[in-house]
């Protein structure tokens, strides 16, 4: 733990233990009686939406409540940028696979921009304002911290930069796989710019339990997480087409996985597609071109990744998901 102002037990802990969407539901859940959510009729993952509408209660006790939350994890996530900038011996002696290259990139570093759910207004504004105060209070130069527009959908509109515009005018698909939901939409471009991203509804994720043991049932839940896939992409396609556009063959997909080059590494809930194919993008435009008789080629990117390709014009700057779980992507500058 760094000299600062959190009173929080954390020392020993990492950053998956302090900080994530599950750990904001558990509290969520925990105080379901003091903010006043009937949570056995709402979905778990939805949870931390609630929580925005608590803040703004008129009944001090759950807007008091709200706040107790966002401040918890808020300090947490200061906490955690602390120790980045700092670079402890304590801290680099429990990162054995970092050199000192890597914690002097994170000292240097001038702004920390956050995208995701859990970055969007206005948990996003709160959570930033609870970490800008315990930097202040540590007497450190604190990180700029920037909020990413429609962080959110920060993956969708950073895997459009990835696009290239063939024709007069172009639609096509971009996918966000993530850990809680899917999230899918279509690019317009016209005359080699991007004309409007067009939000459709997002579905939830299915079979992305990262900690199966038993390879026949990791063998299973592949076959059952790669149906759910292709079904979100074929019923994507007829959506699209259903509003009279011609689909591009060229389909991005951000995924919370690492991938490179259309290889799947195994690591994460995604990383059972290693299972289905040696290389998953070309295994998806096969399995379109059988089904529909049309050539699809794919574009795969880690979700962090994609997250931050919108961002090139930030210098000195990481992207952090505040998603399911932390996400990291570095600007293309």
């Amino acid at each position: 733990m760094p000299d600062c102002s959190v009173t929080q037990e954390l020392t020993g802990k990492s950053a998956q233990d302090i900080f994530s969407t599950d750990l904001f539901i558990k509290e969520i859940k925990k105080s379901a009686d003091k903010l006043q959510i009937d949570i056995s009729s709402l979905e778990e993952k939805s949870l931390p939406l609630y929580l925005e509408t608590c803040l703004k209660s008129d009944q001090p006790a759950v807007s008091s409540e709200a706040h107790r939350i966002i401040k918890l994890f808020g300090e947490r996530l200061a906490v955690i940028l602390l120790c980045l900038k700092e670079g402890s011996p304590e801290n680099r002696a429990a990162r054995l696979d970092w050199s000192d290259v890597h914690w002097n990139y994170w000292n240097s570093l001038e702004h920390i921009i956050l995208v995701g759910g859990l970055a969007s207004p206005p948990l996003g504004e709160q959570l930033k304002q609870y970490m800008e105060h315990v930097f202040v209070l540590s007497g450190k130069k604190p990180y700029n911290i920037i909020l990413g527009k429609d962080s959110t959908y920060a993956a969708l509109r950073g895997c459009s930069t990835y696009l290239a515009n063939n024709s007069a005018f172009q639609v096509n698909l971009i996918f966000d796989y993530g850990q809680s939901f899917i999230k899918r939409s279509y690019v317009t471009m016209e005359n080699g710019q991007i004309k409007d991203i067009v939000i459709l509804e997002k579905t939830l994720s299915r079979h992305v339990e990262w900690d199966i043991e038993d390879p026949n049932t990791e063998k299973s839940e592949a076959a059952l997480l790669n149906n759910h896939f292709l079904e979100t992409i074929a019923k994507t396609i007829c959506e699209v087409e259903k509003r009279g556009l011609t689909i591009h063959p060229h389909i991005i997909l951000s995924i919370a996985n690492y991938v490179k080059d259309g290889v799947i590494a195994n690591r994460g809930g995604y990383g059972k597609l290693r299972l289905i194919a040696p290389n998953y993008a070309d295994y998806l435009s096969a399995y379109l071109r059988e089904k529909y008789n049309k050539e699809y080629y794919f574009t795969l990117v880690h979700d962090g990744t994609a997250m931050a390709a919108g961002y090139s014009n930030h210098t000195m700057s990481v992207c952090l998901s505040l998603g399911t779980a932390f996400g990291v992507g570095f600007p293309r500058q």
